[in-house]
């Protein structure tokens, strides 16, 4: 089951990032990203301190009730993180480092979240990073190994370049794919509505801060809606049934 479709009714979805180094900034920038469409945001600690983050989320919460919140807690434990969201009521929690082992089936800290989320029923999602920037890097052959793994611990398998700001090699996006089959997959890093195309068959989720900002913290609109415009756009004809003629072309051919 793909969560991302399950949750957002979409095959691909933008969440844009949003580092609050002021609260005006932060409002400016959330009912920037409602008004162009978007389905749901992220908050990160980067900017204000973490109680206000939590704080702020909340008042998102109340004055957008059907924008989906999630949060991510730089420094903290993913289960941590998960003991606030669950209280407020957030939609989702990211983590940098999800603790997956690739070379070992022994995934004890990843599985930590798995038990955590067991113990309170928590449905939302987790966006657990997997060979993801300024974390242990991940041999480009154990990719595929990596993400199959994780994709029994995690809702979303979230990956990233080596850098913010720096896009991910299409090679590594592809590998991940074919590790884990159709369970959802995010990229959080570099991405732009310059390059999102060659992304856009394999990736779920764009975790977007960096590609749409005019200044840390500050949206902007026109990268924001291109950007946007470009996966919606893909989403929609994802979900979208075939023309007819195509339809009874593929039933009379080979399988796929």
């Amino acid at each position: 089951m793909n969560r991302v479709r399950q949750v957002f009714s979409q095959a691909r979805v933008l969440l844009p990032v949003i580092h609050p180094v002021t609260e005006a900034k932060a409002r400016a920038s959330v009912d920037l990203a409602v008004r162009c469409g978007v389905p749901g945001i992220f908050l990160i600690n980067q900017g204000m301190p973490d109680r206000a983050v939590l704080d702020l989320a909340g008042v998102f919460k109340h004055e957008y009730p059907h924008l989906w919140i999630g949060i991510n807690l730089l420094g903290w434990l993913p289960t941590k993180v998960l003991a606030r969201v669950a209280e407020a009521g957030f939609g989702g929690v990211w983590a940098d480092d999800a603790g997956v082992e690739e070379s070992s089936d022994d995934q004890t800290y990843a599985q930590g979240f798995l038990k955590a989320r067991q113990s309170i029923s928590w449905g939302g999602l987790y966006f657990g990073g997997v060979a993801f920037k300024y974390k242990r890097p991940v041999a480009p052959g154990l990719l595929g190994i990596a993400s199959k793994k994780a994709s029994a611990l995690m809702d979303v398998v979230c990956t990233s370049g080596e850098g913010t700001g720096k896009a991910a090699p299409i090679s590594k996006v592809e590998a991940m794919r074919q590790g884990m089959g159709d369970h959802a997959l995010a990229l959080a890093s570099g991405v732009t509505a310059e390059n999102v195309a060659a992304y856009l068959p394999f990736v779920d989720a764009y975790l977007v801060g960096t590609g749409i900002e005019s200044d840390l913290g500050v949206l902007d609109e026109k990268k924001l809606r291109s950007l946007y415009d470009r996966i919606h756009s893909f989403s929609v004809q994802s979900s979208s049934p075939p023309p007819a003629s195509s339809a009874s072309s593929s039933s009379s051919g080979s399988s796929l």
